[in-house]
């Protein structure tokens, strides 16, 4: 695949993530605001939470001087993954990267903007609440998904995975 091909489609690929994440985050706020919890399936509601620190509400940064460096930490990180997707070499590995980009680019525009991630959907299997997330973070881990399976294959064929 020619470089530019492979640029476009990675720019793209992380632009819509992080587009869609940030649209939906923006109507989670406005639908979900006032403590509403909207019950979707079993174990899954919709309900508006605010993370102020890294996965899983880690080290909040709820200070100007905690945020810059939370947010200077998170944009190295964003840069490095979006550098990396850039110079894949497999689509399976471009995309994989291309959407752990856009998730990660996602939150930290939210962050950026709001000085906290967004998270709405609240997952808890058999009344076990594990955590509350959003598209953002559906993406880096489906993202994570594509780049083990590209992996794994990658070390059993000697080959790049195709997507």
């Amino acid at each position: 695949m020619g470089s530019l091909r492979a640029a476009t489609i990675v720019a793209a690929t992380a632009a819509i993530a992080a587009g869609v994440d940030l649209l939906t985050k923006a109507i989670a706020a406005d639908r979900l605001s006032g403590g509403s919890v909207h019950a979707l399936l079993p174990g899954l509601d919709l309900k508006l939470a605010f993370n102020h620190g890294i996965s899983f509400s880690l080290l909040p940064a709820h200070d100007p001087a905690s945020l810059a460096v939370l947010l200077a930490f998170q944009s190295a990180l964003t840069g490095l993954v979006a550098w990396l997707a850039f110079r894949a070499g497999g689509s399976t590995e471009r995309l994989g990267l291309a959407l752990v980009t856009g998730g990660a680019l996602g939150n930290l525009l939210d962050r950026w903007c709001q000085g906290g991630v967004t998270d709405w959907i609240d997952l808890h299997p058999a009344g076990s609440h594990w955590f509350t997330f959003n598209l953002a973070d559906a993406w880096i881990s489906v993202g994570v998904v594509l780049l083990v399976g590209d992996a794994i294959m990658t070390a059993r064929n000697g080959v790049r995975g195709r997507a």
